[in-house]
């Protein structure tokens, strides 16, 4: 019987309490490479998001000014070749993440929200116009996938919505420009009767300082995020616990995780683990240390 997706987190933390690399120290946690049998590139792929049995994955490919979403699956112990996903190939795809359950997929595109309108474009940022990005929705059917679609404007009010991650419940997390703070913040938006409401702004660190590329626990009892800005990077990466109806203080993952630069963090599906990806490839960091540290400290 497959067990429910809300005790996830509880569950994939105690497993993770009691295996012994759990005693780690969190200053000595290190991460480590993933490279899939070498069909990554280091220089143009990031965000890898798994199917929850671990035997598909997806993540985007930079090519020129491009971004495509490909995907490639594992059989016999090893990964195919990646291939364009089916629903990516044409528009500006970026940031695919799954739901806990695997039953649909979320990714940013520039695409326009009509047939026959422009991409999307903004220019929030340091070099002009660029590519602007919305959220879409691909669902799972039987062994493929659906039809891209829009989220909506509840979700999509802005041309830069960006980033989701998705908890067990259905909640949604990303990031969105503030224009009058010129500050990026992580928003959620509750799912209700199959419908997002209205997105509320998530209380991470100081509001005055960025968030960026958010990933939520299944059961959102933590959520790693990068915070701040460093030259040359979207900040470091960090992790926050839920505290009641608040999320603690930002706590930064050490230098030996952020000298790379981290940042499209997604939480894997042992759920005690997130990939992320920096400027030299893509890594693997167990989060256990930093779970079994905030367990002991709630639990005196």
């Amino acid at each position: 019987m497959a067990r429910p997706l809300a005790l996830a987190g509880a569950l994939a933390l105690a497993t993770a309490l009691a295996h012994p690399s759990a005693a780690a120290d969190v200053a000595t946690a290190a991460p480590q490479p993933v490279t899939l049998d070498g069909i990554l590139h280091a220089d143009s792929d990031d965000t890898l998001a798994f199917t929850p049995d671990g035997n598909t994955v997806f993540f985007d490919r930079s090519e020129g000014r491009r971004k495509t979403i490909m995907v490639s699956h594992k059989a016999g112990g090893r990964w195919s070749q990646p291939e364009v996903a089916g629903f990516s190939g044409h528009w500006f795809d970026q940031d695919p993440v799954m739901a806990p359950d695997g039953s649909y997929l979320l990714f940013d595109s520039d695409r326009p929200p009509t047939s026959g309108a422009q991409p999307l474009v903004q220019d929030y940022f340091v070099g002009g116009r660029a590519a602007g990005s919305n959220l879409w929705r691909v669902d799972r059917h039987g062994g493929g996938w659906g039809e891209p679609v829009w989220l909506g404007p509840t979700v999509n009010n802005d041309v830069f919505v960006d980033f989701a991650s998705i908890a067990a419940d259905g909640s949604l997390y990303f990031i969105r420009w503030d224009k009058q703070a010129k500050t990026m913040h992580t928003w959620r938006a509750e799912q209700h009767g199959g419908r997002y409401l209205a997105p509320v702004r998530v209380g991470l660190g100081d509001p005055d300082v960025s968030t960026h590329d958010p990933a939520i626990a299944p059961d959102r009892s933590f959520i790693v995020f990068d915070y701040g800005k460093t030259k040359g990077g979207l900040g470091r990466l960090c992790i926050a616990f839920r505290e009641g109806d608040h999320w603690s203080r930002p706590l930064d993952l050490g230098d030996a995780v952020n000298k790379d630069m981290p940042w499209g963090a997604h939480i894997a599906p042992d759920g005690h683990s997130v990939y992320f990806t920096g400027q030299s490839g893509l890594w693997r960091l167990d989060l256990a240390p930093w779970l079994q540290r905030h367990a002991a400290g709630a639990t005196r």
